[in-house]
């Protein structure tokens, strides 16, 4: 069980909605493209796993290897810091106190202060 390989759920939420917003679209427009429905991208955007079939059609609309989004499973512990942003962002554009611009503007921030904090870590 502990070699079992999982899907990447964030990263490949964050992939397609990086892509989304790249290209104007809404979720609807996305699943649609997609060849998903409109709740398998809601599930995603609640930690859930597509099923197989879907994970394909995604990768493929995205333009990149399944293998991209592949990975062994991980305690919370030994997550990356850059996962760490990546959840943060998310957090910030789903808040309903935050218009999508000041969303944008709060991850802006964050990733500076973040990318500052760790170079004088490494220093």
């Amino acid at each position: 069980m502990g070699g079992q390989r999982v899907v990447d759920v964030e990263g490949l939420y964050e992939a397609l909605d990086i892509k989304r917003r790249a290209e104007g679209l809404s979720w609807r427009d996305v699943a649609t493209a997609v060849g998903v429905s409109a709740s398998t991208l809601t599930r995603m955007a609640q930690g859930a796993s597509p099923d197989v079939e879907g994970f394909g059609k995604m990768v493929r609309w995205l333009g990149v290897s399944a293998d991209d989004f592949i990975s062994r499973p991980k305690g919370r512990a030994s997550k990356k810091p850059e996962e760490l942003l990546v959840v943060v962002s998310r957090h910030l554009r789903a808040s309903k106190e935050l218009d999508p611009k000041s969303a944008k503007a709060l991850e802006g921030i964050i990733e500076a202060a973040y990318k500052q904090v760790k170079d004088l870590k490494d220093s």
